[in-house]
């Protein structure tokens, strides 16, 4: 897949903005330093998506699009590949269930799996081209470990590869942008390869 265009971050309304539909006050992240150094438990701490990195499902630059990004952490022995400042980036929360799945077929799980909280964030729906898109967010306290958050698949709302699992670590934010946008609402268990690919990843 060719890489569009690219986009300065700074400048481009789709990557940030206010909340426009729900009114929950965005919780700050406790892992407000980025980095590897991780917890007590040796979970490393999520960082920010950086300008260079791109994602290995698709080799598309991850600021360059709309919603949900994230990135994973592997211990040494999975040989994750495209891994970038020790971790693998991803442009879509697809595009990270589908490596997670694929990864998972050889006998490997992630040490973590961070994705955008949009209970976090100031985040917009807006309209493109007749569609509706969500904001990407990338600093590192935007993003949660996926096993703690709610999502909400198969909405109106699209992400950079088009049906997206928007994740909401209040339950009842994704409730709520399940009634305004449609889908319905999985854990971080409940989400399968068939469910991913229902969504048109192949």
């Amino acid at each position: 897949m060719s890489e569009r265009p690219l986009t300065d971050p700074a400048l481009d309304p789709r990557l940030g903005g206010r909340r426009a539909f729900l009114t929950t006050i965005a919780t700050v992240g406790a892992g407000a330093l980025a980095g590897c150094l991780g917890d007590d438990d040796g979970v490393p701490e999520p960082i920010a998506i950086a300008d260079d990195h791109y994602c290995p499902m698709c080799n598309m630059v991850v600021v360059n699009h709309p919603g949900p990004a994230g990135h994973a952490f592997y211990p040494e022995e999975a040989e994750a590949r495209a891994e970038q400042d020790g971790v693998v980036p991803y442009c879509a929360s697809t595009c990270a269930y589908e490596h997670y799945f694929e990864k998972e077929e050889h006998g490997h799980e992630p040490i973590v799996l961070y994705l955008t909280d949009y209970s976090k964030v100031d985040w917009e729906v807006y309209e493109q081209g007749g569609q509706l898109f969500i904001t990407a967010h990338f600093a590192a306290e935007d993003h949660t470990a996926a096993t703690d958050l709610e999502f909400v698949v198969d909405s109106d709302v699209l992400g950079a590869m088009g049906e997206s699992a928007i994740g909401f670590s209040d339950a009842a934010d994704a409730d709520a942008f399940a009634e305004e946008y449609g889908g319905g609402r999985y854990d971080h268990d409940s989400i399968t390869r068939e469910l991913i690919e229902s969504l048109g990843f192949v």
